[in-house]
């Protein structure tokens, strides 16, 4: 696949952690098929298991990544070369990592982490997982080949603590995503906390080249939990 064959449009990102009621690798292979059929020019799938079934059922794009968390480090998006190579080996379109500045296990940085990815994979397309516009800029220097926004409010040092809903439920960081347009050149990708077409059209206004919605699509006890907090002041 080249980038240029990723059309601009929603992804819709298809996840279930594993105490979720839609935590089963067939019902996300349906979630993406139904975002196929209702237009989506991409999906995000999380596991080896999911993306398989995922990749029967759809020909769009995959935008696949393991979510694996390593005792002592933060990050757990794709975070090391063997999590690249499961993905890759699924034949995922385009493979995630978190290329924050935050250190990746074995102590590696990100500049590591890409430099030895593009060394052992040379044909792959790596999304860069970011938090802030400095992150985005290395990310595009280090050889991403698209910059996603999707931890802007999940790292540390990007937290609104002030906001007291569950993350899922806070605004998304639309201008994190209007400053990497100005300073980059590959493709821009919103994603974090985008709930809806109101959000996503902020974001493409913004200069996104994708935007990615989850929760707002894939995850029914999040949505649910959305409505029953804003009916409150009417019953």
């Amino acid at each position: 696949m080249r980038i240029e064959e990723l059309k601009k449009g929603l992804i819709v990102s298809c996840q279930a952690t594993s105490e979720e009621p839609m935590r089963e690798s067939s019902i996300i292979g349906r979630f993406a098929l139904a975002a196929q059929m209702g237009g989506a020019v991409g999906v995000r799938i999380n596991g080896v298991a999911d993306i398989l079934a995922s990749k029967q059922l759809v020909h769009i794009p995959v935008v696949g990544l393991i979510k694996h968390v390593y005792p002592g480090y933060w990050s757990y998006i794709t975070p090391t070369l063997r999590d690249v190579e499961s993905v890759y080996m699924t034949g995922a379109e385009i493979v995630a990592v978190d290329v924050t500045k935050l250190p990746k296990p074995e102590g590696k940085t990100a500049r590591e982490l890409i430099r030895q990815i593009k060394k052992e994979f040379p044909d792959i397309l790596l999304m860069g997982d970011v938090s802030t516009l400095e992150e985005g800029i290395a990310a595009e220097a280090e050889g991403c080949d698209l910059v996603s926004s999707t931890l802007a409010g999940y790292t540390e040092y990007t937290r609104n603590y002030e906001d007291n809903r569950i993350i899922e439920l806070q605004d998304p960081d639309i201008e994190l995503v209007a400053a990497l347009t100005q300073k980059v050149k590959i493709p821009v990708v919103a994603e974090g906390r985008y709930w809806d077409d109101t959000l996503a059209s902020r974001a493409f206004q913004a200069g996104a080249h994708n935007v990615v919605i989850g929760a707002g699509i894939t995850r029914p006890q999040i949505i649910t939990q959305k409505i029953v907090n804003n009916i409150q002041k009417y019953l």
